[in-house]
């Protein structure tokens, strides 16, 4: 809907003391379709435009529209999570320019309400800005103000978009139903608004990264769309939708917290480590970014700058702090640092109660001599997910140190077939990777995790089944011992030790 141009060309006709040059006419006739574009590109080349007509005569034809678009340029610099300082500012020194029936001062407040896009913001500063949105009878008031008035309409129709993201930021019933098409006519420029929020549109956002290439945020909203479906197309499209956007917005946070998740997510920590120290760098307090960064660190085995991490998330108090203690423990048993990373999850666990914390916060103890909490912690861990392997594991080794024979081959033998169970679910998804269509690299990366995860699981089913052995025989069970020594393969890992244990079985066991 390009209603601009007709306004300022006709202010050209005449005669040669026109306010507006003809040549300058054509440009703004430009601007204002570039305008209507939407772009964050679009917005800035409109500006320039109507910054260099509005001297002279012509400034005040041209001034509402240069006002509008410093409110659309900041408006755009929020949903990229950007500051938007500067280009409210130059829109408020505006305001004495216009018209007194052009409500510009109630416009830049209103756009100076909306929040700056969540995922490239922390949350605490996201709760706090929630905060100051207005209730839902003042927000309808806002919208029903924004259907008339002497600003353009689809300057208006852009804030009246963002009253609906306002509403849905504080969890309120929208002003539209979010299933609503976008109607039919609409410029481009409002299309990207309501296709972005409160929910995303991805046919619409791809249909304006088609028409207008230079739409890379859009790209950006695309981008963040999850699927469990990590196909090549998947990962190349994301990539490709990342890279314009960065390329265009190396200072949003939004983008640059977008690619460590990509990299995150095909396996990449290496990659994914350093754009999450940029969105940091961006914003210091980015909940989000430092808790994924110290995952990763932990995960290549850097363990103490995860350690150093972990830290700094619990000494600010940000809302993850059951997983800054969990992963603070997790990287200090990995050095061995057992009080405190005994500190730590029971810490993790005052705040968060689940699986998870059970069955570190047992190995810690076990690790430590505590058996009774350790079989505590992962008795329960057991009860309420019996596929975690690994507290079965520990499991039987607390039986182990206590000597309880019978009970230790139980348990073992609970883990063996828990492995084999996991194994053989690993196996099938390691076929199905192979045949898939996934990007090359997130495959291969998925199929060595794959492989990797198997061999453990086979070397702990068959030590398991070994352990289990070793228990029956302590149990002086020997005839049963055997048959789960016969279990265990030529090329087990363990079976040099199982063909110890057979000579030791025909002996007498001290």
């Amino acid at each position: 809907m390009r209603i601009f141009g007709a306004l300022l060309i006709l202010a050209t006709v005449g005669c040669a003391s026109a306010p507006i040059r003809k040549a300058d006419a054509a440009s703004l006739a430009a601007a204002e379709s570039r305008l209507l574009d939407g772009c964050y590109v679009c917005l800035l080349e409109a500006r320039d435009v109507f910054e260099r007509v509005a001297v002279g005569k012509a400034r005040p034809l041209v001034i509402a529209r240069l006002f509008e678009t410093y409110v659309l340029i900041g408006l755009r610099e929020r949903e990229l999570a950007l500051d938007s300082s500067e280009a409210f500012s130059k829109a408020r020194a505006l305001v004495t320019e216009l018209p007194p029936s052009y409500a510009g001062a109630q416009y830049v407040d209103l756009a100076e309400l909306m929040p700056p896009d969540f995922a490239g913001t922390p949350r605490a500063e996201s709760t706090q800005l929630r905060r100051r949105v207005p209730a839902q009878a003042r927000l309808a008031e806002l919208k029903a103000g924004l259907a008339t008035g002497e600003a353009s309409e689809p300057f208006r129709a852009y804030l009246s978009a963002g009253v609906d993201c306002l509403a849905s930021s504080r969890n309120l019933v929208t002003m539209e139903s979010p299933a609503s098409e976008v109607p039919a006519g609409t410029s481009l420029l409002v299309k990207y608004r309501r296709a972005t929020c409160p929910i995303v549109r991805a046919a619409v956002l791809e249909e304006l990264l088609t028409e207008v290439p230079a739409f890379v945020e859009a790209g950006l909203f695309l981008a963040r769309q999850a699927s469990l479906n990590i196909t090549a197309a998947y990962v190349k499209n994301r990539r490709s939708w990342l890279s314009n956007a960065y390329a265009t917005f190396p200072r949003s946070a939004s983008v640059t917290y977008a690619l460590g998740v990509l990299n995150q997510t095909i396996g990449d920590c290496r990659a994914a480590i350093r754009f999450y120290e940029d969105t940091i760098a961006l914003q210091e307090r980015h909940e989000d970014a430092a808790m994924q960064r110290v995952i990763c660190l932990g995960h290549i085995g850097q363990f103490v700058p995860a350690i150093e991490g972990a830290t700094r998330i619990i000494d600010r108090g940000s809302y993850n702090l059951a997983d800054a203690f969990y992963w603070r423990a997790w990287n200090r048993h990995r050095r061995r640092e057992l009080a405190e990373a005994r500190a730590d999850i029971d810490k993790a666990r005052s705040i968060s109660f689940n699986v998870q914390v059970l069955i570190l916060g047992g190995g810690i103890k076990y690790d430590q001599g505590d058996l009774a909490l350790a079989e505590l912690d992962l008795t329960e861990a057991v009860r309420m997910d019996p596929s975690q392997c690994i507290a079965q594991w520990y499991l039987g080794l607390v039986m182990f140190k206590k000597s309880a024979w019978p009970e230790t081959a139980a348990r073992f033998g609970q883990a063996s077939v828990c492995y084999e169970t996991s194994a053989n679910e690993s196996v099938s998804r390691l076929e199905a990777m192979r045949a898939s269509d996934h990007d090359e690299d997130f495959k291969a990366t998925q199929i060595a995790g794959f492989e990797a995860v198997i061999k453990e699981d086979r070397d702990q089913q068959w030590a398991a089944v070994f352990n289990a052995a070793n228990a029956f025989a302590w149990a002086d069970q020997r005839e049963t011992a055997l048959k789960w020594l016969d279990r265990i393969p030529a090329d087990a890992l363990v079976a040099p030790q199982a063909d110890e244990l057979r000579k030791l079985i025909g002996g007498k066991l001290q």
